[in-house]
């Protein structure tokens, strides 16, 4: 059996936290919450996450930031990165996903939504033991 799926939630609010955290963890895989940019890399180095779910706008490094250096880090260039915001204009969206973001995301949307898109993505979690 090998490692389980598990996926980091970066976001500055606590209700996204709090609706993505509990729909992921009800299909099964790991989760890591931060609340802001400082915060992604002790969890990313932690963690090892397969998937990063990161807010554009948040308090002391940004979402555009922290994307180019997780993009540029030689172990985590891989990670598969949705980055969120509720503040998107056709442009940034092109510009996000040239920075490396795999998906960009419009707040608000279903976390059930989100789920099932990571999971194409990164593989179901295997079935609890």
């Amino acid at each position: 059996m090998g490692k389980r799926k598990t996926v980091l939630i970066v976001d500055d609010s606590p209700a996204i936290l709090d609706a993505l955290s509990a729909a992921f963890e009800d299909a099964g895989y790991d989760v890591g919450e931060a609340r802001d940019g400082e915060e992604v890399f002790r969890k990313m180095a932690a963690l090892d996450p397969d998937a990063l779910l990161l807010d554009i706008y948040m308090p002391k490094i940004n979402g555009t930031d922290v994307c180019r250096l997780v993009k540029a880090h030689p172990h985590w260039k891989k990670t598969y990165l949705v980055l969120m915001s509720s503040r998107l204009s056709d442009k940034e969206l092109a510009d996000y996903r040239r920075l490396g973001a795999d998906v960009v995301l419009r707040k608000p949307f279903d976390p059930a939504e989100v789920v099932a898109a990571v999971g194409e993505a990164i593989g179901a979690p295997e079935p609890a033991a």
